[in-house]
């Protein structure tokens, strides 16, 4: 999400509560009821950016002349009442709010007690830690799962570390079924705190899930977790397959750094030095040489295209490897790919005849220059250009 996004998103429910505020006096049972289905539809995340957006006004619910905010409001909507009340700039609102809070049965409270953790004046804070210890029961679990993103956003504050190590130990204990529900959500930040969560207790299964989606910041944070040292060689070797097959080379790259780590994995250290990515040649390369194998390349290119049926991935691979190390020899191995039928074989094809001998590529220009493909074409040297549009 840009940050253009995030402000969007601020202005437009902080407007939306500014605007029941506003209008409180003239209808105060209509206002809370807008106010308790705007609170109650908002997610963990909007919460945190509307209690920052909130507090930073100027002005206290006091001098709005709202002091007896909770005046002709049906029961049902109180606790929405109580709940933006522990929002504001005075702490003694804030005192109130959250004692209101800390009487409702039900939990709708939780997200703003835990907002209340780090509030400064230890009163309120004292009183949120209370009312939370009470609910850090079973039946609690899953809207604590919830609330993750606001559990994330907290354990970098160091007011509410005591509480929160309960609030985990609860998590762990109890709530591993609700995580796994979390980690299957269609909502990016809920299914990210879960899976970071579920790392700690089943990081295969956790990082298998997320390369499974389609969000490239949770294949990232699954590539660290996958490469970690905290992994045993077991479970690490479970999950560099993940590695291996993603599309990002620099995911990919993880790979033979983590076999660098490893006694074995020569097998696999050997497959990466076909990898499509440069990179990532290269440092397979450089720790097989480094175990002793000094005599693999540029062989292990030469015969991967000779090999019976190569894929599209190793003949790519290959002739990277080729222009890496190979010689004037491997010419001709080279020219059966430049008529391939898959463009991106042949511009590799004649990159890398490029590299081992700029001439023939310029004997060959005519050809090169009435390749249909443009990815193809570009490997045309300026000079030769010139010369055949002449």
């Amino acid at each position: 999400m840009s940050d253009s996004e995030v402000r969007f998103i601020r202005s437009v429910l902080l407007g939306s509560v500014v605007q029941v505020m506003l209008s409180w006096d003239e209808e105060p049972a209509p206002a809370a009821r807008r106010l308790d289905t705007l609170l109650r539809r908002a997610t963990p995340a909007e919460l945190m950016r509307l209690e920052s957006d909130y507090r930073n006004r100027r002005y206290s619910l006091s001098s709005l002349g709202l002091s007896a905010l909770s005046d002709a409001v049906p029961d049902r909507y109180a606790m929405a009442v109580a709940a933006l009340m522990s929002f504001d700039r005075s702490g003694y609102i804030r005192e109130e709010g959250v004692a209101k809070l800390a009487d409702a049965p039900d939990s709708f409270p939780v997200p703003f007690l835990l907002l209340r953790l780090n509030d400064p004046v230890g009163e309120v804070r004292g009183l949120a830690q209370e009312a939370l210890a009470a609910r850090l029961t079973p039946e609690h679990v899953d809207f604590l799962v919830q609330a993750l993103p606001l559990l994330d956003g907290l354990s970098r504050r160091g007011r509410a570390g005591p509480l929160l190590a309960m609030v985990e130990d609860l998590l762990y204990r109890g709530g591993v079924e609700a995580l796994w529900q979390g980690a299957r959500s269609t909502d990016p930040p809920m299914r990210a705190c879960c899976l970071r969560w579920l790392a700690r207790i089943d990081p295969v299964a956790a990082v298998e899930t997320a390369f499974a989606t389609r969000d490239p910041s949770l294949w990232r944070w699954a590539a660290r977790v996958a490469t970690s040292s905290r992994l045993t060689p077991t479970e690490q070797n479970a999950l560099l397959p993940c590695l291996e097959n993603s599309s990002s080379p620099r995911i990919r790259l993880r790979v033979p750094r983590a076999r660098a780590r490893q006694q074995h994995g020569e097998m696999e250290l050997r497959s990466a030095m076909l990898d499509c990515d440069a990179r990532v040649r290269y440092h397979a390369r450089a720790t097989l040489y480094a175990r002793g194998y000094t005599d693999l390349t540029p062989k292990v290119y030469r015969d991967a295209l000779v090999s019976g049926d190569p894929s599209d991935a190793v003949i790519i691979g290959a002739l990277g490897g080729l222009a890496d190390l190979g010689g004037a020899c491997d010419v001709p191995r080279v020219l059966e790919f430049i008529t391939h039928r898959k463009a991106r074989i042949r511009a590799e094809a004649w990159r890398t005849l490029g590299v081992l001998d700029p001439r023939e590529v310029d004997r060959r220009a005519a050809q090169l220059a009435g390749d249909p493909s443009g990815k193809v074409r570009r490997h045309l040297p300026n000079r030769a250009a010139s010369g055949v549009g002449e």
